[in-house]
């Protein structure tokens, strides 16, 4: 839902860990889904913001592990996600990551094994099985678009229709005639499954809309989890799950789904 800046900042100021969500949900009557984002993109920007001076220090990493100390533990102690302390650690042991990951099952039992392993489980934002639920999610967030567009007869062409017909920047749906909400003309919709703050929204712009819409026109962006209530852009719709039939049991799922595990 649009949320104005001053809820949207009390939320983020009060958001450390994933222990936080179900209470500031609580408190500030927002989805579940709705502050996991945030907290995601708290921490997104936290990793930006400290990666370089954490990584830099991988050989003392290595040492403290050595020592006894475990990759949780290190990673708390560094306030980056533990999975980007495996990677750190696997680099420095000369132990390819992608490889040692993928065939986990198949690696020796041992020390670094389990830690390797609890250290993803404990990480809900860096780790494959976090990357994979997101993709989920997002994937989610098109079929109820694609549901909403079939029952009100809108025709349009995919994503990967637009691919296989040679263009490189595609919206999730261009439509083939335009339609009209809310007094403007709509000629694609792109589905995001995250919450719209500033930050996101001035990447997205640069990266997507604007050559959407200098490609096809005014278009309509959908924030599943909502966004903050300045946000604009030349005209363009922006909408959040609230636009769609919120007795749907697919939004319901989506704005409650797996933010942790």
């Amino acid at each position: 839902m649009r949320m104005d800046i001053e809820t949207y900042n009390k939320i983020y100021e009060n958001l450390e860990s994933v222990d936080d969500v179900k209470k500031l949900s609580q408190q500030f009557s927002q989805p579940i889904g709705t502050i996991h984002s945030i907290l995601n993109q708290k921490t997104v920007t936290k990793v930006k913001r400290n990666f370089s001076r954490v990584k830099s220090k991988s050989p003392r990493h290595l040492r403290q592990w050595k020592k006894g100390k475990s990759i949780i533990e290190i990673a708390k102690k560094n306030d980056i996600p533990a999975t980007l302390i495996v990677s750190m650690l696997l680099k420095e042991m000369g132990i390819p990551k992608k490889g040692f990951i993928r065939n986990l099952d198949e690696q020796p039992e041992g020390r670094l094994k389990r830690e390797v392993i609890a250290a993803m489980e404990s990480d809900f934002f860096f780790s494959p099985k976090a990357h994979e639920l997101h993709a989920e999610k997002g994937d989610m967030g098109e079929s109820i678009l694609a549901e909403w567009l079939a029952e009100h007869e809108i025709t349009y062409r995919s994503e990967n229709d637009l691919r296989d017909e040679g263009f490189s920047k595609t919206p999730d749906f261009l439509l083939d005639s335009e339609i009209v909400i809310d007094g403007i003309d709509i000629f694609w919709i792109e589905s995001k499954a995250l919450f719209g703050d500033e930050k996101e929204h001035e990447y997205y712009i640069k990266k997507q809309f604007r050559e959407y819409e200098e490609n096809y026109g005014t278009g309509m962006i959908v924030y599943w989890y909502g966004y903050i209530d300045t946000l604009s852009y030349n005209g363009n719709l922006i909408k959040d799950y609230r636009f769609f039939d919120k007795d749907r049991d697919t939004i319901e799922e989506l704005l409650n789904f797996k933010t942790y595990w």
